[in-house]
């Protein structure tokens, strides 16, 4: 019924399968044999997958051809843009390169191998030894390990509280990364490239680390480290000294600069504390200026740092003497009696009212003499 060599077949969701040729089609009417099969749909197998020349020739005559459906029957007229669009998706389905082919095999691998690597780094991660903690930028939590729900949570700074921790470390960042521009005179306009800083915490008992998140020089959030403390550093922690000895500073990994400061504050507190906190005695056996000494207790804030050695004294009231008291009790009925003897004061002030009128007189006298 129609001029074209080849009549393209789709599935029953419109995609082509293959071109059904004309002499393909008489071949198999022409087998009149007993042993010929019938076929419920066209099989995929005599179908052809190339582009005759002769179709292209159709669509000089015609501009649409027929398309049949799996079944033989026709379902759909085509044009050459709609043909030729579902032509070149069937090439592409079927001329596949071989290297494609290994190329996706070793996507696919490399798919698996990072989702394994994921979950191997995951597993990592819960079960270290110490407590890790990673929030966003704004600070709300992200990750938390074994150790840092089991040690850490439930101190009782934190009270077992997700929502009390995220504030606590969240500001505990904000300080420790303002005294860090502090005492390197750095500013927020300029280029600060922090990656780590570390302080200790003693109401955690433990030593935090605080490292900075980046992807593409991108601050996106923070992972806290929490490592034990020292036994020597708990117990001298109590008397004022942070760091009692070099080898419990290095043991927590304290940073050198954290370490001096500690030491230099110690040994200017207890020079203090011998001398009574005369800061002359002090300074002279420190060997520094007076001047000196006084800039460093300053800058170092000691009176902060050891207030819980220097409480504020308390007045204690002094207690009086029982003899006191009984004056005073004699002297009680004596002030009652005060008011009496300011009345007559005030009756004697009344009968001398007349005192204007025996002047008038005298003067009187007086202007007779003269």
């Amino acid at each position: 019924m129609t001029k074209a060599s080849h009549l393209p077949v789709v599935s029953e969701t419109g995609e082509l399968l293959g071109l059904l040729s004309k002499d393909r089609v008489h071949r198999e009417l022409s087998d009149l044999g007993a042993e010929r099969t019938d076929y419920e749909s066209i099989p995929t197998e005599i179908l052809e997958l190339e582009l005759s020349p002769n179709l292209l020739l159709f669509f000089k005559e015609s501009q649409e051809i027929p398309v049949i459906g799996h079944l033989g029957e026709r379902v759909d007229y085509w044009d050459k843009p709609r043909f030729l669009a579902a032509f070149t998706k069937l090439d592409a389905k079927t001329n596949r390169d071989p290297n494609l082919t290994s190329i996706q095999t070793k996507i696919e691998k490399q798919k698996e191998s990072k989702d394994t690597i994921h979950w191997f780094m995951e597993m990592i991660l819960s079960h270290f030894p110490d407590g890790l903690f990673a929030t966003d930028v704004s600070g709300n939590s992200i990750f938390y390990n074994e150790s840092f729900e089991t040690k850490i949570l439930p101190k009782p700074a934190l009270g077992d509280s997700l929502k009390k921790a995220e504030d606590y470390l969240r500001d505990l960042n904000r300080e420790v990364f303002a005294n860090y521009l502090k005492e390197h005179d750095l500013d927020l306009t300029k280029e600060t490239n922090i990656s780590s800083l570390q302080t200790p915490v003693f109401a955690l008992d433990m030593f935090l680390r605080i490292i900075t998140l980046r992807k593409d020089k991108k601050i996106v959030g923070f992972l806290y480290h929490f490592t034990e403390l020292g036994d020597g550093v708990k117990k001298h922690h109590k008397t004022g000294i942070r760091f009692p000895s070099l080898e419990d500073a290095f043991l927590a990994k304290f940073p050198l600069e954290k370490v001096l400061e500690e030491m230099e504050s110690a040994y200017i507190h207890e020079s203090l504390k011998k001398n009574q906190n005369n800061i002359s005695h002090a300074a002279s056996e420190l060997g520094i200026p007076r001047t000196t000494l006084q800039n460093r207790i300053k800058y170092l804030n000691l009176n902060e740092r050891f207030k819980e050695e220097n409480p504020a004294k308390k007045v204690i009231p002094r207690k009086r003497s029982d003899k006191k008291e009984k004056v005073k009790k004699e002297l009680a009925p004596k002030q009652k009696l005060a008011p009496k003897k300011k009345a007559k004061t005030k009756e004697k002030v009344k009968k001398n009212e007349k005192i204007p009128g025996k002047k008038a007189q005298s003067a009187k006298k007086s202007k007779k003499r003269r």
